[in-house]
């Protein structure tokens, strides 16, 4: 019997799952040391946890949750098993799977029993797979959005530059004629970051220029902010690249930015900036699983409440906030993106005086050289003319600025508004059809559809797609012998891209 004694203490005691016996009022009658060990600390027994009631462990928002289903138990002399959340020693709150049992004897409840397992990562992939299904929803709405706008941005911009370049820099319009240039070029950066944040793609690790990044997203980040917060950036010149995929740098830049802007609900200033550090024997400390060397700095400073020694150790933890319900993941989301990129974050706070986030990304180990056509070569895709074009549009503004671009060219040009009516003229056409250009998405007959269609009749005619959305809404394998042109885009590159085609490039 003491064996049996002996060796049941053990296993209670050791178990991995925590576990403690109450009476009937919640005071703690017994308990093991993995649930001493995160409510107390490790540093603190058994003993000094008898006494303590179980409730004031609950988390506040759950404790009417979890006072009525432990009534209900004790009552009905019934098992229960329910989620709740609790408080560790430490300050987090863990998200725990309860079992509890009333002990019974002579028909009267004498104390309750339970077992708590930890559910932190099953609540990381429902919050992931609630983050999933909203990206999805914006997704398609974003997308949807960036279609119908970059059309319309494809025929501001492609007129305005025809304009541009038929009338003489001493023109009184010619100054307002660049200003809207420029202001649909930003406008079409934007677009492009709203499909950036929504897509669905699997990271593509790029060498990116961050300063440029942070050029290209400051408009979307200083309307995040609002009014009442400054945002200032400082860059460092002559930095080289970093290697990380493009969408997550945008999310992570998002997350960091609404995190210090939460942290001052009076308003304040906001200060991103950029640089070297290298980290040696002296600050390696202050960053986990980097090497020693050169980084690439990103620091994001707000002039915000601050954080005590207590909440910074917690920080990146999945679901830690002191910024009330449904915050705390978007720290540790930036931490992960910077793990998976080969780098590493730190922060700097005091309560009252602010906190400063720094992540340290590794650089680029060799410059690639830039990926643009010579002008030799821009000269000679310009000057392809006379072939015989198939624009394929629903929108009627787009399809007709597409024309006069490439009849321009010296091209003849055949225009349909969808993929019946360019198979009809297809069929009913005498001559050749060197290419079809045609909208990626429309109704009944997509492009991609319209363009296996088309080469079942003609099967010597190129291809060019034409889209709002990214190119990622086409299967790599769907691309195959076909050229993929972004909209919205400028007379030259349409130009340039017709001029690949028919020369092999």
């Amino acid at each position: 019997m003491h064996e049996n004694e002996t060796f049941f203490e053990d296993l209670f005691q050791n178990a991995t799952a925590m576990a403690a016996v109450m009476d009937k009022d919640g005071g703690i009658l017994k308990i093991n040391k993995k649930a001493v060990e995160l409510f107390l600390g490790a540093d603190n027994s058994e003993e000094s946890a008898i006494g303590r009631n179980i409730f004031e462990f609950i988390h506040d928002e759950d404790k009417s949750k979890v006072i009525r289903l432990w009534k209900e138990s004790i009552s009905d002399k019934k098992e229960v098993t329910y989620q709740v959340r609790m408080k560790a020693a430490d300050g987090r709150i863990m998200y725990l799977l309860i079992s509890g049992r009333p002990i019974v004897k002579d028909g009267e409840v004498v104390s309750f029993q339970y077992q708590a397992l930890d559910m932190i990562d099953q609540k990381v992939q429902e919050q992931n797979l609630l983050h999933k299904a909203s990206m999805e929803t914006l997704g398609q709405v974003a997308g949807g959005f960036a279609h119908d706008f970059n059309n319309l941005l494809t025929v501001i911009n492609g007129y305005s530059e025809i304009m541009l370049g038929s009338i003489d820099k001493s023109h009184p319009f010619y100054s307002k004629i660049y200003q809207i240039c420029q202001a649909g070029t930003q406008a079409s950066l934007l677009t492009q970051k709203i499909l950036e944040f929504s897509r669905k793609t699997k990271p593509e690790c790029r060498d990116l220029d961050i300063n440029q990044e942070l050029s290209d997203q400051e408009t979307i980040l200083r309307r995040v902010i609002g009014a009442n917060t400054q945002l200032t950036i400082i860059k460092k010149e002559g930095l080289k690249k970093v290697r990380i995929d493009p969408t997550q740098l945008s999310k992570m830049l998002l997350n960091l930015v609404i995190n210090a802007h939460d942290a001052m609900p009076k308003g304040g200033e906001i200060t991103i900036e950029t640089g070297v550090e290298t980290v040696d024997e002296a600050n390696a400390s202050g960053y986990d699983n980097i090497g020693h060397g050169e980084y690439f700095m990103l620091s994001v400073k707000d002039t915000g409440i601050g954080m005590s020694e207590e909440v910074k150790v917690h920080i990146f933890d999945p679901f830690f906030s002191t910024l009330g319900t449904g915050k705390g993941i978007g720290l540790w989301t930036v931490n992960n993106m910077v793990k998976s990129s080969g780098g590493a974050a730190s922060v700097e706070s005091r309560p009252g005086e602010g906190t400063t986030l720094r992540i340290l990304l590794p650089f680029t180990q060799e410059e690639k050289a830039a990926d643009s056509l010579s002008a030799d070569k821009a000269d000679a895709y310009d000057q392809v003319d006379g072939k015989t074009i198939l624009v394929v549009e629903d929108d009627d503004t787009v399809r007709e600025l597409v024309s006069e671009i490439l009849r321009q060219k010296g091209h003849t040009i055949m225009t349909a508004r969808n993929g019946g009516d360019a198979l009809q003229l297809a069929r009913q056409h005498e001559g050749r059809i060197d290419l079809l250009i045609t909208d990626m998405v429309m109704r009944r007959i997509d492009g991609i559809m319209l363009s296996k269609k088309m080469q079942s009749i003609l099967p010597d005619i190129k291809i060019m797609l034409m889209s709002g959305y990214g190119n990622d809404v086409v299967k790599e394998e769907e691309l195959k012998d076909i050229t993929f042109l972004q909209k919205p885009f400028l007379p030259n590159e349409l130009v340039q891209k017709v001029g690949q085609i028919f020369s092999g490039s």
